[in-house]
């Protein structure tokens, strides 16, 4: 992946950090501790991003305090975030499921995910694997696809709940592939996995955490969202490679209110940056099936408006509300 001109500066300002540059010959910024909004309840989410936190906290010589603001959705905190002080000590957690579904899909939130943002990057992404179970008679993906258009809308596929990332990646992919299955939601992935191996639903997206039921046999891994085969799991194809234009994940990336000043926003840009490209990190991560990303300022933000109209597209079809 070419890196940008601007993502180069970043990253040179980030190197600066890491070799011990002092915090006032990049100016006073910051010179009190910074407040994270995590708009998840402590978890495996929150801990993942507290990861990337604690090393860009070094680099700017400032801790990041973190804040969880869960509910609805993640509207409470991201509403929080887009209200904030436009001073770069308050920034946030920001996913796909939160800036993506939410403004694409409810009928009205307290903010703008375009206008009221400001969008610092992305720290990492996770793709999904296309599941199905043993007692199905389905081992690949092209078996699933010839079953399904042989009897539209008899299959039944099993999200984590409405208009969440594992819904719109599937439904993403049943539209890629121009198949039509049954959607049936579930109040997260233990649940759907638990009726996918029961046989209650026979196709599930699930993350890479699912690949030991399948060494189990409880499971049958038919493909991988990923642009390329994941280390993890290589012998599982890809479903572009199956001839299913289709590559997805859920994302996790880092905000701060609309209108914060530029030397700030790059600042953070650059330590947040540096943060998900350290050698520990991206260790930590690779073998947790997370793959660190820094698609930075206007990129992802532009990435961010992308995934919006693309959801409002298809939801012309589909006719999804969140409450």
């Amino acid at each position: 992946m070419k890196t940008s001109s601007t993502l180069k500066s970043w990253l040179a300002l980030g190197v600066a950090l890491l070799a011990g540059a002092g915090v006032q010959a990049q100016g006073s910024y910051p010179d009190k501790p910074i407040t994270l909004i995590v708009p998840f309840p402590p978890g495996i989410v929150d801990a993942n991003a507290r990861v990337i936190a604690t090393k860009a906290a070094a680099l700017l010589g400032q801790p990041f305090v973190v804040k969880n603001v869960s509910g609805a959705g993640q509207r409470i905190g991201n509403d929080q975030l887009a209200k904030a002080p436009k001073d770069g000590y308050t920034i946030g957690v920001v996913t796909n499921a939160g800036v993506v579904s939410g403004p694409a899909l409810a009928a009205k939130l307290p903010y703008d995910a375009i206008r009221d943002f400001s969008y610092l990057t992305l720290g990492f992404e996770s793709h999904y694997l296309i599941n199905t179970q043993p007692a199905s008679g389905i081992r690949t993906l092209p078996q699933l696809l010839e079953r399904a258009r042989a009897a539209p809308d008899q299959l039944r596929f099993g999200s984590t709940g409405v208009g969440t990332g594992f819904h719109v990646a599937t439904e993403l992919f049943l539209r890629a592939a121009n198949i039509k299955l049954q959607h049936i939601p579930y109040k997260g992935e233990s649940p759907l996995l638990v009726d996918l191996v029961g046989g209650q639903v026979e196709m599930g997206f699930s993350s890479l955490a699912s690949r030991s039921m399948a060494e189990q046999g409880k499971l049958v891994m038919l493909a991988y969202t990923g642009e390329s085969r994941s280390p993890l799991l290589p012998q599982v194809p890809t479903a572009k490679e199956l001839g299913v234009p289709h590559v997805s994940s859920g994302w996790l990336g880092f905000a701060a209110p609309a209108g914060i000043p530029q030397a700030v926003r790059d600042r953070l840009i650059a330590a947040l940056v540096a943060a998900s490209r350290d050698p520990e990190v991206v260790e930590q991560f690779t073998k947790s099936g997370i793959e660190p990303r820094s698609l930075a300022g206007d990129a992802f933000a532009a990435r961010v408006k992308r995934e919006i109209d693309e959801l409002r597209e298809l939801n012309k079809d589909l006719k999804l509300t969140l409450e």
